[in-house]
């Protein structure tokens, strides 16, 4: 991250069949599953790369841990992650969809319009993006998920580039000031999973 622009604040580790540390006393930063940065011009906003799997029984715990340290009032969420293509149902055969492309899924209380199409039925979110969004749904807080179905298997630059709508909405459009260095933002926003092929912020 561009310590010009962010800060960290924080880090996070994580201990399950995919994610261990020998150390767990002495984590530094470069070790951590989970970092966490604030915008130096705007504090208020926070930014967490996970780069694990966080395991179903792990979610809930670490959710009260992230949510626990901030206030639920006037918070607005914004979580990103990938899947691969072959796991979007659809009628069309999924080799003739444009991969990558972006849907989205929302809470109750997020009212501003979402950047692309929804996700339709019987697609489901999978993982810690959708207990992210579980959590927000129950406890009020607005928040919407842009999920990108890609034909690789790692993040690359295309995929990235599938994000690019999103930084014209109100709560992200303030990171963006130079709209030709916006990929460079979007890849700075995210990390790969390779595990779930996932990127959370």
């Amino acid at each position: 991250m561009n310590s010009g622009v962010w800060e960290e604040v924080g880090f996070a580790k994580l201990w399950n069949e995919w994610c261990r540390t020998t150390d767990t006393t002495h984590l530094s930063p470069a070790e951590a599953f989970c970092i966490f940065y604030h915008l130096k011009s705007n504090p208020s906003v926070i930014l967490c790369q996970c780069s694990c799997y966080v395991a179903e029984d792990q979610q809930y715990q670490w959710l009260e841990k992230v949510f626990g340290s901030c206030t639920r009032k006037n918070t607005q969420v914004t979580i990103l992650t990938c899947r691969h293509v072959t796991d979007y149902k659809t009628s069309e055969s999924t080799g003739s969809l444009p991969a990558p492309f972006l849907k989205a899924l929302k809470t109750q209380n997020f009212k501003d319009p979402a950047c692309c199409s929804l996700l339709e039925q019987p697609n489901i979110v999978h993982d810690l993006p959708a207990a992210v969004l579980s959590y927000c749904q129950v406890w009020k807080i607005p928040a919407i998920l842009y999920l990108c179905y890609t034909d690789v298997m790692k993040l690359d630059l295309i995929t990235v580039e599938a994000f690019k709508p999103i930084l014209s909405s109100r709560s992200l459009k303030s990171l963006v000031k130079n709209i030709p260095q916006s990929t460079e933002i979007l890849k700075k926003l995210m990390t790969t999973n390779e595990v779930q092929s996932n990127i959370y912020t």
